[in-house]
């Protein structure tokens, strides 16, 4: 517990003036922490077969690829609605699939694993540097639901739970549990978003909430998936007390994504 204060306290301090002060040190924050993301990934692979060199150089350079897509390093700003481009991602794809029927040693099964590492980091991380660079406040009412929502649906757990969530993947959620952290979520971002302005629709707040708290918890209901299928118990040691990357932020992963949806793909927001 001791260390996982000490780590928390240090995240803070240097992740929070980072965040809140945008431009540069979050494209460099968002590089690193999405490299380190695809290595825990490639190491997880590893557990069952080795990784070709090229296959991780690879990887990373697509991955950064998808993250960076329709942002202009002139004006520091995503290109006009971050219309994502299919040329990108047609390419990956068609290097994998090239790949895979050249190397004996590399099959459809590996090039699949790797284009939903790049899918996963990359459209991940994209969206955390897009919402970012729309708003401070934005990021924080993301940030903010998740948190809410994580830390109700643990206390409604202990306290009501009776129904297991999702045994095989996480035995000690429950649907109760859940539920609960869910509606606090959805209040505390509805209060959070009314009062800095991100809208004056209360409705849409009420939507952006609930669908962020759901896909928060389905962010970390995936990420225990794949760390029990593989055997392990973190995807990485970077943050002492607290694992890899992907063990910090698989939920604001996926609930920065689902936003990144609502906001671009459907332009419910701005």
């Amino acid at each position: 517990m001791k260390q996982r204060i000490i780590t928390a306290i240090i995240m803070v301090l240097i992740g929070v003036p980072i965040v809140v002060y945008g431009n540069v040190p979050v494209l460099i924050l968002g590089l690193v922490l999405s490299l380190v993301a695809v290595r825990e990934m490639i190491a997880m692979k590893d557990t069952v077969s080795k990784t070709p060199m090229e296959i991780k150089i690879f990887t990373m350079l697509a991955v950064l690829v998808v993250v960076f897509n329709s942002f202009n390093f002139k004006t520091l700003a995503f290109n006009g609605g971050d219309t994502f481009g299919t040329g990108p991602l047609a390419i990956i794809l068609f290097i994998l699939l090239i790949v895979s029927m050249a190397r004996k040693d590399f099959t459809l099964k590996d090039a699949g694993y790797y284009l939903l590492t790049i899918f996963y980091i990359g459209l991940t991380f994209h969206s955390l540097l897009f919402i970012r660079f729309l708003g401070l406040n934005l990021l924080l009412f993301m940030i903010l639901v998740v948190a809410v929502t994580d830390s109700g649906a643990y206390f409604c757990g202990k306290k009501f739970g009776k129904h297991k969530l999702a045994p095989r993947v996480s035995p000690n959620k429950t649907i109760e549990g859940s539920f609960g952290g869910t509606v606090l979520g959805v209040v505390i971002g509805t209060l959070f978003g009314s009062l800095t302005g991100i809208s004056t629709n209360v409705g849409l707040l009420i939507l952006l909430s609930v669908v962020v708290a759901i896909v928060g918890q389905l962010g970390d209901l995936v990420a225990s998936s794949m760390k029990r299928e593989f055997g392990i118990k973190d995807f990485g040691n970077l943050f002492p007390g607290h694992g890899g990357v992907l063990d910090r932020f698989d939920s604001h992963l996926y609930a920065s994504l689902a936003l990144y949806i609502l906001i671009n793909g459907l332009n419910v927001v701005m």
